[in-house]
């Protein structure tokens, strides 16, 4: 009797191992696809953060340095607004890191482009605030 039983124990653990194995091995899969996918969320975030804090920065820095002088002489034509678009555009692309433009780049096709459009989007912002 006793032999029986060793026997059917070994018989369900040798058929249970493997099921056992593959959910097993399915759950590493997933908890490892999950902290994939959390890492490069993480990555897109920090990634966003940046370009939002550039925009944000360079939109200042221009209206500090050249907006408010040529506001305050009650000047400002569609050159300036032109040389201040490219003055932010210009800051914002120093202020990002290499890895960021090239991202960009990957994401939007053209950085510059894709910078512009937020530039734009930050002065309108800026300027409701105000």
């Amino acid at each position: 009797m006793t032999d029986f039983l060793l026997d059917l124990i070994k018989a369900v653990a040798i058929a249970a191992i493997p099921v056992c194995a593959a959910y097993l091995v399915r759950f590493i899969d997933r908890k490892s696809a999950q902290v994939q996918e959390q890492t490069e969320n993480e990555k897109i975030k920090a990634l966003l953060a940046q370009v939002t804090d550039a925009v944000t920065t360079a939109v200042m820095f221009t209206n500090q340095t050249m907006v408010d002088a040529l506001k305050k002489n009650g000047s400002l034509s569609k050159e300036d607004q032109a040389a201040a678009l490219q003055l932010s555009l210009d800051k914002a692309l120093s202020l990002l890191s290499g890895v960021a433009k090239t991202a960009l780049d990957d994401i939007y096709g053209d950085a510059a482009a894709y910078l512009t459009s937020r530039i734009e989007a930050e002065v309108k912002n800026q300027k409701s605030v105000n």
